[in-house]
């Protein structure tokens, strides 16, 4: 058998601090909101300066919550980052603030 083949898909995110643990709550929020994942980090990290969020998703946010693919779900958001890195020009140090880059993306 093939190992699978890793997707990206671009979509809402919604961000929390608690472990999402419903697939009624979960199924809910997709439908009415059209979110495609749950996380706990990025908002932190958000709320302090623009960013693209990569997550590596490695269950379905319900109650069968287990650890199988989390080194896996790793490894390809780490791929997929870097991929998308080196597409980027490369910046000096300071040449930047990261109000320029909110300005870019029109906040």
């Amino acid at each position: 058998m093939a190992p699978p083949i890793p997707a990206i898909h671009f979509g809402r995110i919604a961000s929390g601090n608690v472990v999402m643990k419903s697939g009624e709550y979960r199924d809910r929020h997709s439908r009415e909101e059209g979110v495609i994942a749950f996380e706990m980090e990025a908002a932190g990290i958000w709320s302090r300066m623009a960013c693209i969020v990569m997550k590596g998703v490695c269950d379905y946010a319900d109650s069968h919550k287990n650890k199988r693919f989390q080194k896996y779900a790793a490894a390809t958001a780490a791929a997929c980052a870097r991929a998308v890195l080196e597409e980027l020009p490369a910046v000096s140090s300071g040449q930047q603030s990261s109000s320029g880059l909110k300005e870019e993306c029109g906040e």
